[in-house]
């Protein structure tokens, strides 16, 4: 019994340090994978951006306050058993009025824009769910998805550069 309990205690630390592994190779991911380009060199990072652990089929969603007279970018990046069909929304918090959707521009991962008015959004990411491929094999069972990678939202910006003479 003493063996048992011993090995059950190994098993729980061994996975339970697994899963915080996973969770700590997340930590700063936009920084780490999201591509900068020299187009970029204008924009400063911005503290706002976020880094998390996703599920297949999981919805995720944060707050972000935009200021007029700035431009902004803003980069989704992913591991790839997360697949590429990445969505992300940038919806008005007040009103719920989605302002961009990448789905409508076939999962761009990145989207430039210039603030007009200063407001407060919400930059929402959905992972697409992949278990309707999922087989039922000989036994009656059916795998449940459990496929989960870093997701990464990085936001540059920059004050809008004046145009003209």
């Amino acid at each position: 019994m003493k063996k048992f309990f011993t090995t059950s205690i190994m098993l729980i630390v061994t996975l339970t340090g697994m899963m915080t592994v996973s969770a700590q190779d997340c930590i700063d991911y936009h920084k780490k994978k999201c591509k900068r380009t020299q187009e970029t060199t204008n924009y400063g990072i911005s503290p706002d951006s976020r880094s998390a652990l996703l599920l297949k089929g999981q919805t995720s969603e944060f707050r972000l306050l935009i200021y007029q007279g700035k431009d902004y970018r803003i980069t989704v990046c992913n591991d790839e058993i997360l697949g590429t069909n990445i969505q992300f929304k940038i919806i008005d918090y007040d009103t719920n009025e989605v302002l961009y959707d990448n789905k409508d521009y076939n999962y761009v991962k990145e989207f430039e824009f210039t603030v007009l008015m200063s407001r407060t959004v919400k930059i929402v990411v959905s992972v697409p769910d992949d278990s309707n491929t999922t087989a039922v094999n000989n036994s009656g069972f059916r795998a449940k998805p459990t496929s989960m990678g870093c997701v990464g939202v990085l936001i540059e910006d920059m004050i809008t550069p004046k145009k003209g003479f």
